[in-house]
């Protein structure tokens, strides 16, 4: 994926492809294994050097990855054109660094920002390639080099470079790697799970196996013979839809990595287009356990991470006199354990209750703005904004269907989403979190 084309011979080429299919498919201890979901969009990776620019425009990709730079000197001479024929084309596009662990990781992501530029909202975040060194290759760089460095030298020039690109934009970066590498290469992966994993695998199957510490890839790798204007190029899905891929590029979205009941970030939300219910990509027996529904095929990530609806969510600091549980109504729904707002309340449950007219006076359609609700969502109280969104739109707004009854309130971000009467003046009668 990273070699300057024009710095190794075609044949050694292909010997690295071959070589990476067999890496990629060795398990490693605490490997866990994903499959290809249903719905996924269909992109492609290169370093464009030498190849001018490619037709975008009728490739029929949803995204291009494109190599800008390696090191603290390499620029990819096409990057720039073909940077900008993507966005004229309306391709999501993303720029990968080519991680050289011999110098200063800061320098390295200096130098790659430069070179890219601003990342535009619609822009993948940015990516660093981790391939080298491999053992036995001296040549790994494409520049006479192998790359070799100790261990600590590597996770300590990796570290920094994901470290200043996360700083410099607000963005967290992508991994790019294969399954063994980092053991292979006795690299500390601490604290790599925040971070998106796109994963090579060439092992030919609709399965792959996911190295510790992620629990999910987000985009793979799959193959090196996809073919765009006839150049060669490497094939990739992002493992997803494309409403999720349109949330996992730089508009602010937080990317998708991490699972249920971690420290870090879920899923996402999802929504099942049958009944129309808001819900949260979570493992299934999560789900279950707080009395949802699971729906296949709707998220990104493994096999048990489904689309989960008809949960209660919980706020201790609803207007309950402190308690966090929910109550349940006279009718069918479930609330925040909040009172009913003298008969505007609208239930907090993200899939019960939308729509269905219950114990809250009638009042009914609890995803409609137009029965007397408006939304709030922010970091705290004081800097919410109240907008006329329903409160199951709110809540997946702000990201607040994840935080189920039994997660810890201590998550961070906290985002808060809660309904009122769209009269002025009132508290809030609900909250979620």
């Amino acid at each position: 994926m990273g070699q300057p084309r024009g710095a190794a011979s075609v044949s050694r080429w292909i010997a690295s492809a071959a070589a990476l299919a067999i890496a990629s498919y060795a398990l490693d201890a605490g490997a866990v294994q994903q499959c290809k979901p249903t719905s996924v969009v269909d992109g492609v990776d290169l370093n464009p050097a030498g190849d001018g620019t490619l037709g975008w425009a009728s490739s029929g990709k949803g995204f291009a990855i494109l190599k800008a730079t390696q090191g603290t000197s390499y620029t990819d001479s096409e990057f720039a054109a073909n940077w900008a024929a993507l966005k004229s084309a309306g391709i999501v596009r993303g720029a990968y660094h080519f991680f050289d662990a011999t110098v200063s990781g800061v320098d390295q992501a200096n130098y790659f920002l430069q070179v890219v530029g601003t990342i535009e909202p619609g822009d993948l975040p940015p990516t660093l390639d981790i391939e080298c060194p491999v053992a036995g290759d001296n040549d790994c760089l494409g520049n006479g080099t192998s790359g070799a460095a100790p261990a600590a030298q590597i996770t300590q020039a990796m570290n920094d470079f994901l470290t200043t690109v996360k700083t410099a934009t607000g963005l967290t970066p992508i991994v790019y790697s294969y399954g063994s590498w980092f053991s292979d290469n006795g690299v500390d992966t601490t604290g790599l799970e925040s971070y998106p994993l796109w994963l090579a695998d060439y092992s030919g199957t609709s399965c792959f196996e996911v190295p510790a510490p992620w629990t999910a890839a987000t985009i793979w790798q799959y193959d090196s013979s996809g073919s765009v204007s006839g150049v060669n190029v490497d094939d990739d899905d992002f493992l997803g839809t494309a409403a999720q891929l349109a949330t996992f590029t730089a508009n602010g979205s937080l990317p998708i990595d991490g699972g249920a009941g971690d420290g870090g970030v879920d899923y996402g939300p999802c929504t099942v287009a049958d009944t129309g219910k808001a819900g949260s990509c979570i493992d299934t027996a999560q789900c279950a356990s707080e009395g949802g529904t699971s729906t296949a095929d709707l998220c990104p990530g493994p096999a048990n991470i489904q689309c989960c609806t008809g949960i209660e969510t919980k706020d201790a600091s609803a207007g309950d006199g402190g308690s966090s549980g929910g109550k349940t109504d006279s009718g069918t729904s479930v609330d925040a354990g909040g009172s009913s707002g003298g008969g505007h309340g609208v239930d907090a449950g993200v899939g019960e209750d939308a729509g269905v007219a219950n114990g809250d006076n009638g009042i009914g359609n609890g995803d409609d703005s137009g029965k007397g609700c408006a939304c709030a969502v922010g970091e705290s109280p004081a800097e919410s904004s109240w907008t006329g969104l329903g409160l199951a739109s709110c809540i997946a707004l702000a990201g607040a269907a994840r935080r189920v009854r039994g997660r810890t309130s201590g998550e961070s971000p906290l985002r808060t989403a809660r309904c009122r009467s769209a009269a002025p003046g009132p508290t809030p009668s609900t909250a979620a979190r």
